[in-house]
């Protein structure tokens, strides 16, 4: 038993960010913070950006934050507990720092002393938004099952911003909605689901389109998931399901 605290043209497969790595599993963001920290994961769901974005926090650049599009830090940064903020912008050629100003800041957070959170930029590169996701689960997971939501960071380019609805299984199957309305930015409940393999398809509320028909996730028991969806870099490969897990 556990208790946790809290993407190519259509895919077939959920890609997967790797989970906090390193011997105790963090990267520091500079310097090392001292006294109550939380545990932080960057992800860059931007579009648009030919090279890699990276992340701040507290106006310190966060080690290993320099991220392609579509990818998450494989490790997860030790950051200060309480009054905190975060920016987004373009990374320099070495992947040290930004290569300039901000594009987006995300002031007035608070994170909890022992507290897990992924802080995610997403929109066009050009005019990023930022979103600070709370990755705690206060459910007790029983030993083959695994948590899982899912937060939409596809919020498109129209006037009205992009909405989902999320399927277990592959569409057509007669299944239930596990999750609907998703809204950008706001990620759904945690739900218990079986660890292993399993099957996820996403509709678009505008059109009632079918954009992810069937999406392979294997989920290890005892873990706690986020599977966000995302535009894909390239404009013409419609949307893909990352699983970004908690730290």
């Amino acid at each position: 038993m556990r208790k946790a605290r809290l993407i190519a043209p259509i895919v077939s497969a959920v890609l997967l960010a790797s989970a906090c790595g390193g011997g105790d599993g963090s990267t520091p963001v500079d310097p090392t913070p001292s006294g109550p920290t939380a545990r932080v994961r960057f992800f860059n769901a931007t579009t648009g950006m030919t090279g890699s974005g990276g992340f701040t926090a507290n106006g310190q650049f966060a080690s290993g934050s320099a991220l392609a599009s579509g990818q998450a830090t494989p490790s997860c940064a030790t950051v200060a507990a309480g009054p905190t903020s975060f920016g987004f912008g373009a990374a320099n050629a070495g992947g040290t720092g930004l290569g300039g100003s901000a594009l987006a800041t995300l002031d007035g957070q608070t994170l909890a002393a022992g507290g897990r959170y992924t802080v995610v930029a997403t929109g066009a590169a050009t005019s990023p938004t930022l979103y600070l996701l709370d990755d705690g689960y206060t459910g007790t997971l029983p030993t083959n099952q695994a948590a899982v939501r899912f937060v939409n960071l596809a919020p498109g380019t129209g006037t009205t911003a992009n909405t989902f609805v999320a399927y277990m299984g592959a569409f057509g199957a007669g299944q239930s909605p596990v999750a609907v309305n998703i809204a950008v930015g706001t990620p759904t409940e945690f739900k218990p689901v079986a660890g292993g393999a399993n099957t996820f398809s996403v509709v678009q509320v505008q059109g009632h389109s079918v954009v992810i028909p069937s999406g392979a996730a294997t989920l290890q028991p005892g873990t706690v998931n986020t599977l966000a969806i995302v535009q894909s870099a390239s404009a013409s490969a419609g949307f893909q399901l990352v699983n970004v897990p908690g730290c």
